[in-house]
């Protein structure tokens, strides 16, 4: 079984494990998850930048100065405007999810990709309105998020729908490798059906998203002597920490305010990250070896 399959599988069963026997400890786990596991995968941001732009007239600093500001800038205006921020978050990761669902698709399907990539956030939230609701409480006020609950809930069934018979048609009827992106795509709506939105959404965040970064990348994270990269594992431990700030406004002890410490973060990450890693396969290959640190 490849290693993406055997990920995922692997997620969805223990999350599902967890859901079952201790349901107030799952989405927890999903949480820390996706801060532990997920945010480390745009830990290559810079050398992707550096091989992007450094032969032109931007400097390492300059990329650093801007990747810190477009970082300071999304998470302040979540913190301050935060039905704002989480409007302009949530279209910002639907482009770059749907970016990274085309370019893994075998052959690369526009239609498939965008609608998966907008399913990744869309269907743990309409399927799950009640826990999100209360997850996003931060964000948007409850008569508004109840002004659009319905349009949602349907929106979030049809869509359910259609893709469970596509893929189930793409694992009947396609070749080996789509056969196998179809069962992984499959295991993950199953995942953002079943499972509650923090652990659904982290099955497919983990083991599809984060995970094809990676392997895109992995020229780039040839080991060092520590096993891996020093630079990619110091911006990992500097990016996870950046949640602790969020300390001072946030009560880190209820799920709900700890995810929305979460969403300010990871808004701040992935807007510069969406940038950089924008059309990356062009210059993330063997032909663009990075430097051993």
């Amino acid at each position: 079984m490849k290693t993406g399959t055997l990920l995922v599988l692997t997620l969805f069963i223990s999350l599902g494990w967890c859901s079952v026997l201790a349901p107030s400890w799952c989405e927890w786990a999903a949480l820390g998850l996706m801060i532990c596991a997920g945010i480390p995968h745009g830990s290559c941001d810079l050398r992707i930048a550096e091989a992007k732009w450094r032969e032109g007239p931007v400097s390492r600093t300059g990329i650093l100065v801007a990747y810190l500001v477009g970082v300071v800038g999304m998470g302040a205006l979540c913190v301050f405007a935060p039905l704002m921020g989480l409007s302009l978050f949530l279209v910002i990761s639907a482009l770059h999810f749907s970016e990274g669902e085309i370019c893994s698709s075998s052959p690369p399907s526009l239609a498939m990709g965008t609608v998966l990539g907008v399913s990744a956030i869309l269907l743990p939230i309409g399927l799950h309105t009640e826990l999100s609701q209360r997850y996003m409480s931060y964000f948007v006020p409850h008569d508004i998020f109840r002004s659009f609950e319905r349009p949602i809930e349907l929106l979030s069934y049809s869509i359910t729908c259609l893709l469970g018979v596509s893929l189930l048609a793409a694992l009947r009827y396609s070749g080996e490798a789509a056969k196998a992106e179809a069962f992984q795509r499959l295991i993950c709506l199953c995942a953002w059906v079943l499972l509650p939105p923090l652990s659904g959404f982290a099955v497919w965040f983990i083991g599809r998203h984060s995970r094809q970064h990676l392997e895109a990348c992995h020229m780039m994270l040839r080991p060092s002597r520590l096993g891996i990269p020093l630079d990619f594992a110091i911006i990992s431990a500097l990016a996870i920490l950046g949640l602790l700030p969020f300390a001072f406004r946030f009560d880190f002890s209820r799920i709900e305010e700890m995810f929305a410490a979460s969403i300010c973060l990871i808004a701040g990450l992935t807007l510069p990250h969406m940038v950089v890693s924008h059309r990356m396969r062009e210059v993330v290959s063997p032909a663009h070896p990075s430097r051993t640190y």
